[in-house]
């Protein structure tokens, strides 16, 4: 009984210590499985924290980005672009300078952004907001796409992203402002590499996961360590206990950084028949600890995972400090590169315009407290644009520098050059003495160009025209004497170049008025009213009218009767002759046309040696024209000056050679006072020469020019030309010429030049005579 009770006593105990170890190893497994999820709970903050640090220099990077691209939109060389093409400024005269310093800027500034020698922006647009492109540093064409103009407009900037070529693209888009106002948007395509190359080189080699940046048009890959290489989704990271899906925005941009982790590999305890043996014998001294060891456990792993974080933050801190410190360096020493850009001609290393001009109001405060005056200079070379057309303009510049090393060497330290542009330079000269100084070293400069410039084993040569103005006495603000002095530069080239003047009051007048004729001019030729005069052309010996000089007037509103000398110098140097003469052709042609029928009279009409510039137009012109008006081709009798023919070229000699094959008649004008030359009179077929007014209005009391005529007469019959006589006002001088066996004549004498109705009654009258 006794030992019954005994086995029922160790019974009971076995069946108590079995119950207890079975509980205790219960107990240890379900710690075990709390301590497991606990461990799941940290790595799952970690990874959060992860990715919540990866969208951060993600953001960091694009706001870094965007500020690169808001500063390119406020750089100066941006603003005087869009400040020159306002101004109307043609590409040849600085807006291609501009634009090209643009596209130099953009260039540089890709080269200058990258990270680890890729670079950040794939490519830089500059775009007009109608969608129009102005400057793109690829070739490949630009697709406005989906970009919404004017939501930019609102915003000033934005990052926006789509599809192109089955790729995603974004581009960070900012508004340029040209005085407040929208003008263009710069659109800055990001290099996609270069996202992910932020990301993978923080990527952990001991942790397979797959990160990719969520947008709404699309998704961009960064890496991939998991087993599966798929496409995962959220509901599949959840489904699947092995994977932890994370995702946490990109601050200030519409994009989500989304990753799927591999959790902590786990051990089925329940497999371990050892391991359940070894917790029993360590139940004893491990149950009392073991609660307190799990709690630690979890602290620990919280702590050493937030240790852990805070150690990677710092170091990924100081790396960023570092790239921050580099770009403060980059961007001071391209501050200093534009502020000196700013300043300074790129070329010749002289100031620019504007310093010049600082300089200069800065030297005018200076002289009114120390009572001084100072000298402008303004320089312009002669023949410059020769240079550049025959040697190129490589040897231009080339030009451009040696003549401002020339203008340095002329000059005290404290004086200031400057290259305004093309081949414009300007000297101040501050403490000028008197006018003496100012005159001994312009004479200075002038001879220094009168030494050979040796380029490319050539030597040539290349003057320099001088225009001088004086504060106070000629102006007392830089504007008034800049104008000034290029008053004077302007007749110093009038003058004939290589030359120097002083500026005077009087350059005003003749200035005003040329300005005034060149916009009365264009208002004259919109508005029809310029009016052709016709003079008759007279056969000495019968004296019939066998033809007419076509003549130009122009009678304005403002300044009255406009010598035709006076407007038509002025047209050839502003590119307005071209529409006069087609005028002057057409008026002409058309009235000759409707003669016929009364006189068969020939029309003569001048042309230009401007209008010569382009032979090919010219021809196809006259031939129009007379095609138009019906006007037979040999009742046409062009004109042309001597100083035509001395540099004929090729191109020249073809189109008067066609005109004489249509039967057009040719006609040397003016002939004696210019290069006079048998060459070109045995070259070309001329039917007439006119023997010009000079020599003909003396004739009866002057006996060079009545030898001289003589002269000109009988050489014209040994070339089988007529000739006619112009300016006959007396009948002495009629006679004279018929003796000389002088074919026609035109001048006062018969009539002056009339209008086209009164030149009518003057042929009708002619025909009557003729008949009666």
């Amino acid at each position: 009984m006794s030992g019954e009770k005994k086995f029922t006593s160790s019974k009971t105990i076995i069946i108590y210590a079995g119950l207890v170890l079975g509980a205790y190893l219960a107990l240890v497994l379900t710690v075990i499985n709390l301590g497991q999820n606990r461990l799941k709970e940290s790595q799952h903050n970690e990874l959060q924290l992860k990715v919540a640090h990866y969208a951060d220099t993600l953001s960091y990077f694009f706001s870094i980005s965007q500020e690169d691209i808001l500063v390119l939109s406020e750089d100066k060389t941006m603003s005087t672009y869009f400040y020159n093409r306002s101004a109307g400024m043609s590409m040849a005269y600085g807006l291609g300078s501009s634009l090209f310093k643009l596209e130099s800027l953009i260039k540089q500034l890709c080269l200058d952004r990258k990270i680890d020698k890729a670079p950040i922006f794939k490519r830089i647009s500059l775009i007009n907001l109608n969608g129009s492109m102005i400057l793109d540093n690829t070739q490949i064409p630009f697709n406005l796409g989906s970009i919404n103009v004017e939501a930019l407009i609102n915003d000033g900037n934005s990052i926006h992203i789509e599809h192109l070529d089955n790729n995603l693209s974004i581009k960070l888009l900012q508004i340029v402002y040209l005085n407040g106002d929208p003008i263009a948007f710069i659109a800055a395509e990001i290099n996609p590499p270069i996202i992910a190359q932020q990301l993978v080189t923080q990527e952990y080699l001991d942790s397979p996961s797959r990160l990719e940046l969520k947008s709404a048009v699309g998704n961009i890959f960064i890496w991939n360590s998991l087993n599966n290489s798929s496409t995962l989704s959220e509901n599949q990271a959840i489904e699947d206990n092995d994977l932890h899906f994370l995702d946490a925005p990109v601050s200030n941009t519409p994009l989500t950084l989304t990753g799927w982790y591999e959790a902590v590999n786990e051990q089925d305890l329940f497999t371990s028949h050892w391991f359940i043996v070894v917790i029993s014998l360590l139940a004893i001294p491990v149950f009392g600890g073991l609660y307190y060891l799990i709690r630690i456990e979890h602290n620990n792993t919280v702590l050493q995972t937030e240790v852990s974080t805070s150690q990677y933050q710092q170091q990924q801190l100081s790396v960023h400090n570092f790239q921050l410190e580099q770009e403060i360096s980059k961007r001071k020493a391209t501050e200093k590169i534009l502020e000196y850009q700013a300043t300074h001609d790129s070329l010749t290393g002289l100031v620019n315009r504007n310093y010049s001009l600082n300089q200069l109001a800065y030297a005018i405060e200076v002289s009114k407290r120390n009572n001084t005056k100072i000298l402008i200079m303004f320089f312009d070379l002669d023949n410059f644009k020769q240079i550049n057309d025959t040697l190129g303009h490589s040897t231009g510049d080339e030009v451009l520098i040696e003549s401002s090393k020339r203008l340095l060497d002329s000059v005290r330290k404290t004086d200031t050059v400057a290259r305004l542009g093309g081949d414009e330079f300007l000297l101040i000269l501050p403490e000028l003495k008197d006018n003496q100084q100012a005159t001994m070293l312009a004479v200075k400069i002038l001879s220094l160009f009168e030494q050979p410039f040796h380029l490319h084993g050539q030597e040539f040569f290349t003057s320099i025209s001088i225009g001088l103005s004086i504060y106070p006495q000629d102006g007392e603000t830089p504007e008034n004497l800049l104008k000034c002095a290029d008053m004077a530069l302007y007749r110093a080239k009038n003058a004939g170049r290589n030359n120097f003047s002083f500026y005077n009051a009087a350059m005003n007048v003749d200035v005003l008025r040329n300005v005034t004729i060149n916009r009365r001019l264009r208002y004259a030729i919109e508005n029809n009213d310029l009016e052709m005069y016709y003079q008759p052309l007279v056969d000495l010996k019968t004296g019939c009218i066998i033809g007419a000089e076509a003549l130009m007037r122009w009678t304005d509103e403002e300044l009255g009767a406009v010598p035709p000398d006076e407007f038509i110098i002025l047209a050839e140097r502003n590119g307005l002759i071209h529409s006069l003469g087609e005028f002057a052709l057409t008026e002409a042609c058309q009235q000759a046309a409707q003669w016929q029928t009364i006189i068969p009279i020939q029309i003569s009409v001048n042309f230009s040696s401007v209008q010569f510039r382009d032979c090919h137009a010219l021809l196809t012109q006259i031939k129009s024209v007379l095609e138009q008006t019906g006007l037979p081709s040999d009742k046409l009798d062009v004109e042309v000056t001597e100083s035509l023919l001395i540099n004929q070229e090729d191109e020249l000699s073809s189109m008067l050679t066609e005109l004489r094959n249509l039967s057009i008649q040719l006609t040397i004008d003016d002939f004696g006072t210019g290069y006079s030359a048998l060459s070109y009179l045995q070259k070309y077929a001329f039917s007439k020469l006119k023997i010009d007014r000079a020599f003909v209005m003396n004739l009866e009391t002057n006996e060079s020019d009545r030898s001289l005529v003589t002269a000109i007469i009988a050489m014209a019959k040994a070339l089988n030309m007529k000739v006619v006589a112009e300016g006959i006002e007396e009948q002495a001088q009629a006679d004279f010429l018929k003796q000389l066996n002088c074919e026609y004549g035109q001048g006062y004498m018969f009539s002056r030049p009339l209008p086209a109705l009164e030149f009518e009654a003057l042929l009708i009258a002619e025909k009557n005579r003729s008949f009666s």
